[in-house]
């Protein structure tokens, strides 16, 4: 049961941290409970993802780059730029110097920063708008929003990417995979207040920078809908 493969993961040193209101019974089980504003909780995870992606530079870049549209470049207008013959999404080839759709074969390497032109028009990769975009969710602003002091919320996420171990990998029968022992998990909790789906994102973005999802440690994407 889940329980019973939690309790093991516990005896092999898994650590859990549990943010919720209410000391319940998760909380009293876990390694450190973190009391929250209710309803605070999208505020908490994207000062996570400002600490990891703009502070630290914690984030898995080879599954970002092909595993995720991250990579895709956006126009002004906020939508894909896409192939006018195609109309696939476009990225841009660092090493090659050129945009191409995100699927051909001869990618050498997908950039995830920087703003190129393409065709007349400006584009930049998701990833660079996501580190733009959390960087105004300082720790401190939303220590104010969900009474969760600053320095906490730093050291939870250095902790989070840390534990993550980016870059490592497993053999499970005879197989290599990626290793990312590290995820952050939601339930009804965080869906009961307003603008709930935007929160679930923002928890889910944790798990997605960092490669967890749907590799072992990590999360099972579907878990998290």
């Amino acid at each position: 049961s889940n329980t019973l493969n939690t309790t093991d993961a516990r005896m092999r040193g898994m650590k859990v941290v549990v943010v919720d209101p209410i000391g319940n019974t998760a909380a009293s089980k876990a390694d450190e409970w973190l009391p929250i504003r209710p309803g605070a909780d999208g505020g908490f995870a994207l000062a996570m993802l400002n600490v990891l992606l703009n502070e630290l530079g914690i984030y898995d870049a080879q599954y970002l780059k092909h595993y995720t549209n991250a990579p895709y470049l956006i126009g002004a207008d906020g939508h894909y730029l896409r192939d006018k013959a195609t109309k696939k999404p476009l990225i841009w080839d660092s090493e090659d110097g050129k945009a191409k759709t995100y699927d051909v074969s001869d990618i050498k390497d997908f950039a995830l920063e920087g703003t190129y032109q393409v065709n007349g028009s400006q584009g930049t990769p998701s990833f660079q708008l996501l580190k733009e975009c959390v960087k105004k969710y300082t720790c401190e602003e939303m220590a104010r929003l969900t009474t969760i002091p600053a320095e906490t919320i730093r050291r939870i996420a250095k902790e989070f990417g840390e534990a993550a171990r980016i870059g490592s990998t497993i053999t499970i029968d005879g197989k290599e995979l990626p290793y990312r022992p590290a995820c952050a998990y939601w339930r009804k909790g965080v869906s009961a207040h307003k603008n709930s789906m935007m929160s679930g994102w923002a928890i889910q973005l944790l798990n997605i920078v960092i490669g967890a999802v749907d590799v072992p440690g990590g999360v099972r994407g579907s878990v998290c809908n």
